[in-house]
């Protein structure tokens, strides 16, 4: 038995906050949202999803006013462990594949027969809303999920 990261087991595993993003509900009035599921895709591929998850989600809802201006998101970014400014390079040379990254990642939440966030999946089961974070952790460690040390 092999105790695994969360970064080994992430193919089984659907839904990251900054990674989906449904075209069908999304407001008009979301003019960072493109921005932010790129960025979101691109943290992941980096290895620090979860970070910039938990660091961003907390500046934008966490009661920062004007989250967007200044420093403000790059100083996040940096929290997570990551440089805003190559992530924005990113977004910019490969739009259209994390573009596709992101409808994928639509398209496996409804499969699993939810949308919005948060929403995760593991091997099928799915873990909508906050108060699951919770269960799916316990059954990530069911499949060999430790903590890194």
């Amino acid at each position: 038995f092999k105790q695994k990261t969360a970064y080994e087991i992430a193919s089984r595993l659907v839904g990251s906050e900054m990674c989906i993003r449904d075209s069908a509900r999304t407001a008009q009035d979301q003019p960072y949202i493109h921005r932010l599921t790129r960025l979101g895709v691109a943290a992941a591929e980096a290895g620090k999803g979860i970070e910039f998850a938990d660091t961003v989600s907390s500046l934008i809802w966490g009661g920062t006013k004007n989250w967007h201006e200044g420093d403000l998101l790059a100083n996040a970014v940096k929290l997570a462990g990551l440089d805003l400014q190559q992530l924005d390079q990113t977004v910019v040379d490969e739009t259209p594949r994390l573009e596709l990254v992101i409808d994928k990642n639509q398209a496996d939440h409804h499969a699993v027969g939810h949308w919005g966030v948060p929403t995760c999946a593991f091997e099928g089961e799915p873990f909508f809303g906050q108060d699951r974070l919770d269960v799916l952790l316990w059954r990530l460690k069911q499949h060999g999920l430790s903590r890194r040390g």
